[in-house]
C-alpha cells in the first residue's frame, strides 16, 4: 500500500489528485470495476466535486494504463476524507488483491496555469 495516496496536504484551497495507474492488460476490466467501487466511498464527503479514470487510447500488448483525476474544494477536505477508515480499508484491498498487480504514482496538485477560450 505505500503506492496509495497518503494525503497531508495541508492545503485550505482548491486541489486535484491526480493519480497514475498500470495494470497488466489482462487485469485491465477487473482494475475499472474495483477502482470504481473504491473511488464511489469518497463521492459522499465533503468537499469531494468529482473524480474521472482515464484509459490511454493505446494500451500496449502487457499493460493498459489509466490515469484518475479527482477535484476536491480543498485539500483540507481530501485529507479528512482519505482517513475514512472504511475507505482505507477498501483501498489496502485494491492494492493486496492477488488478481491485481497495480503500480500507481499519486500526488495531489493545485492549479499553476490556467487557460480558457479567449
Amino acid at each position: 500500500m505505500s503506492q496509495a495516496l497518503e494525503s497531508k496536504t495541508g492545503v485550505d484551497g482548491p486541489v486535484t489528485v491526480i493519480k497514475n495507474y498500470a495494470v497488466p492488460a489482462a487485469e485491465a476490466d477487473y482494475f475499472v470495476e474495483v477502482y470504481r467501487e473504491n473511488a464511489r466511498m469518497l463521492t459522499t464527503h465533503p468537499g469531494f466535486i468529482r473524480s474521472r479514470l482515464h484509459r490511454a487510447l493505446a494500451d500496449g500488448p502487457e499493460e493498459a494504463r489509466f490515469v484518475h483525476i479527482a477535484d476536491w474544494s480543498s485539500g483540507t477536505a481530501l485529507d479528512k476524507a482519505t482517513a475514512d477508515p472504511a475507505w482505507r480499508a477498501s483501498l489496502h484491498q485494491m492494492f493486496t488483491d492477488p488478481g491485481l498487480h497495480i503500480t500507481s504514482e499519486p500526488a495531489a496538485y493545485r492549479i499553476a496555469v490556467e487557460l480558457n477560450p479567449s
